[in-house]
């Protein structure tokens, strides 16, 4: 259509793309043809998912798709000037939009509104919204020329934010104010008026606060194939409310959700389908002994330092990463201070009590004597010796962490997330308080959380240990934050998705509405193209990350990928990196495991690439072009 003036007109072009970043949004694309009297084609979009789909199959079948992402996104004397125009419907938000690679000049970017704004009569308040570094800065050029709306200013009405996507059935739980561990169960679907900091296996999680994506309960939720969502005052609405305790089906998908009741059978085989089918014990190595230095480690040295050790050594090695370092005590220490305490007879009783395999609390009690009697038990004296020498050498005068390094974390398809304690130790810290660190980091192995997670993943807690990564602390960071190397949105665009957020805020921990920096970056088209997603809610709109910031980011997480995801080859498809950010622009990598995006169907859609079919089709329409012209849209 040449212009979209009622809601009738909107839906018969519109799509609700499941690959964009927000929920509940619809779109309609437009190409204006500058070359014939600036015709304009509101575009159906569902029909037509890419402006290159449509120009080829209506206007010119020799478009090259290669060259037509270059001439029609990049330069300019483009034929095309294309866009999309979209409705987010949480707010009832009309936006003009560009891709986030998009050059266009801030003179045609207003022409374009001046445009496109009389012909959308549908759209009551339409603005232009900048999706990239380079458009934001454009929008200070234009002023008051073009109105303008900000992501942030979208983020702030958003009301369903899927974060895993799926289908749960469970138990429906509400649960306001602190979330008691020993009080939910696998098969309880959670409705949190707020975002717990830890949760154990649950059916599928609800937030009534919106979260950070890549926050440790996101994480173990992907890990575990539980479905996630937050819905603002979710806690509060009747729809909730009236199915507290009854069986439930869940469905988080990317535009929207349903909750419904659920049938028993129907539920129990999901529940089945969802647990691992065999236990696993873990390997390690309790004989070899020592500290090792973590950037010297051999390549097998993860049998007895664990996989997040082994990877600070893997990082260390690669050309332009920076680490922070450290040594390792490795897993033998553990088990000797265990067995030194006579504990592994106790964690053999403990395990086969009844009472603590039935009864949650019972558990928590009988756990919480286990990690006190490691506490009490007196550390080696050698290895308190050598502890003190190697932190003196590692941060004179400085603070170190004490990081968990087990044998069931980072793994592919177990990662752990937040499972275990990492510690800081103070600077010039006494022998006492350096025992009491590597005590409690040792007895994070039998939180409740970490057993409660292993225990639905039937990892065999008995063959887990424990070993400690021991780094200076990167106290000085402005910032820190965690990245995927890989588009968790859209699986037919390659990129890295970002967050970061300033010292004092936290990414990976969970801190209600409190939501860290987010960009999206596009690295399929042979360079950068950055999406902003989200600024930092405790900057004020200030950024923390520049564009050259990102672009840097973006090039050492690439070659991370490059480097270290092979290994876990279908086992996982991307990298969780953890970073700090420096006073004078630096990166410091602090950890890189494997992550694996699950993409559902309307996350799977692949740009065109040109197939065997793809190139028939393509030389036929060439030949129809030679033989009877271009074909035109007439207008309706």
């Amino acid at each position: 259509m040449p212009r979209i003036d009622t809601l009738e007109q909107w839906n018969a072009l519109r799509a609700r793309p499941g690959h964009h970043s927000v929920a509940r949004t619809e779109t309609v694309k437009f190409a204006i043809d500058l070359r014939h009297d600036c015709h304009t084609y509101f575009i159906n979009s569902t029909k037509w998912a890419t402006h290159y789909d449509f120009v080829l199959r209506f206007i010119n079948p020799n478009a090259d798709y290669n060259l037509f992402l270059i001439a029609e996104y990049k330069r300019d004397d483009r034929r095309f000037l294309l866009g999309s125009v979209m409705r987010y419907l949480d707010g009832d938000h009309w936006t003009l939009e560009l891709d986030a690679g998009d050059t266009l000049d801030a003179g045609r970017i207003a022409w374009m509104y001046r445009h496109i704004a009389p012909r959308l009569a549908v759209a009551t308040g339409l603005r232009f919204r900048p999706v990239s570094p380079a458009q934001i800065a454009l929008v200070e050029q234009m002023g008051a020329q073009v109105p303008s709306l900000s992501r942030d200013a979208i983020n702030a009405t958003i009301q369903y934010q899927p974060v895993v996507l799926g289908v749960a059935y469970g138990y429906l739980r509400l649960i306001r104010g602190a979330l008691d561990i020993a009080g939910v169960r696998p098969y309880d679907v959670v409705v949190a008026d707020h975002v717990p900091e830890a949760i154990p296996p649950v059916a599928g999680l609800v937030t009534g606060q919106l979260q950070a994506p890549l926050a440790h309960v996101a994480v173990l939720s992907r890990n575990r194939n539980a479905p996630d969502m937050a819905l603002r005052g979710a806690a509060d609405l009747h729809r909730f409310l009236a199915l507290e305790g009854e069986l439930v089906k869940l469905s988080v998908a990317s535009q929207d959700y349903t909750l419904e009741r659920a049938d028993r059978a129907e539920a129990e085989a999901a529940w089945k389908a969802l647990r691992p089918r065999h236990p696993l014990r873990p390997v390690g190595d309790l004989v070899t002994s020592g500290l090792f230095d973590a950037a010297a480690l051999s390549p097998g040295a993860v049998r007895c330092v664990g996989a997040k050790a082994a990877q600070v050594r893997e990082l260390s090695a690669l050309p332009g990463i920076e680490t922070p370092g450290g040594f390792v005590v490795p897993f033998s220490a553990y088990a000797a201070h265990l067995a030194a305490a006579g504990l592994p007879a106790t964690i053999e009783a403990m395990l086969a009590d009844r009472a603590f395999l039935d009864d949650a609390v019972a558990r928590e009690r009988q756990l919480s004597r286990l990690r006190a009697a490691i506490m009490a038990q007196p550390l080696d004296p050698a290895l308190l010796a050598g502890l003190e020498v190697r932190l003196h050498g590692l941060a004179p005068g400085g603070r170190c962490i004490f990081r968990s390094s087990t044998n069931a974390e980072d793994l592919a398809g177990f990662n752990g997330a937040g499972l275990y304690d990492s510690l800081v130790v103070p600077a010039q810290a006494t022998a006492e308080q350096i025992a009491n660190t590597l005590r409690r980091v040792w007895a994070s192995v039998w939180l409740q959380r970490a057993y409660e997670e292993r225990e639905w993943y039937r990892i065999d807690h008995r063959a887990v240990a424990m070993a400690v990564l021991v780094q200076p602390f990167v106290g000085d960071a402005v910032a820190t934050g965690v990245a995927i190397t890989g588009n968790p949105f859209n699986a037919g665009i390659r990129g890295v998705f970002i967050n970061s957020q300033v010292s004092g805020g936290t990414v990976t921990g969970a801190s209600g509405n409190v939501l860290p920096e987010q960009y999206l970056v596009a690295t399929w088209a042979g360079e950068y193209e950055p999406e902003l997603l989200c600024r930092s809610s405790l900057t004020r709109g200030e950024s923390i990350l520049t564009a050259a910031d990102v672009a840097n980011l973006t090039d050492q997480l690439l070659r991370i990928h490059a480097a270290m995801l092979p290994a876990y080859a279908g086992s996982a498809n991307a990298m969780d990196v953890e970073f700090a950010f420096m006073p004078d622009r630096r990166f410091v990598m602090l950890q890189a495991r494997p992550y694996t995006i699950v993409y559902n169907l309307d996350r799977t859609r692949v740009l065109r690439h040109e197939s065997i079919m793809d190139r028939v089709a393509h030389r036929a329409r060439q030949l129809i072009h030679r033989l009877g012209g271009p074909r035109r849209l007439s207008a309706p």
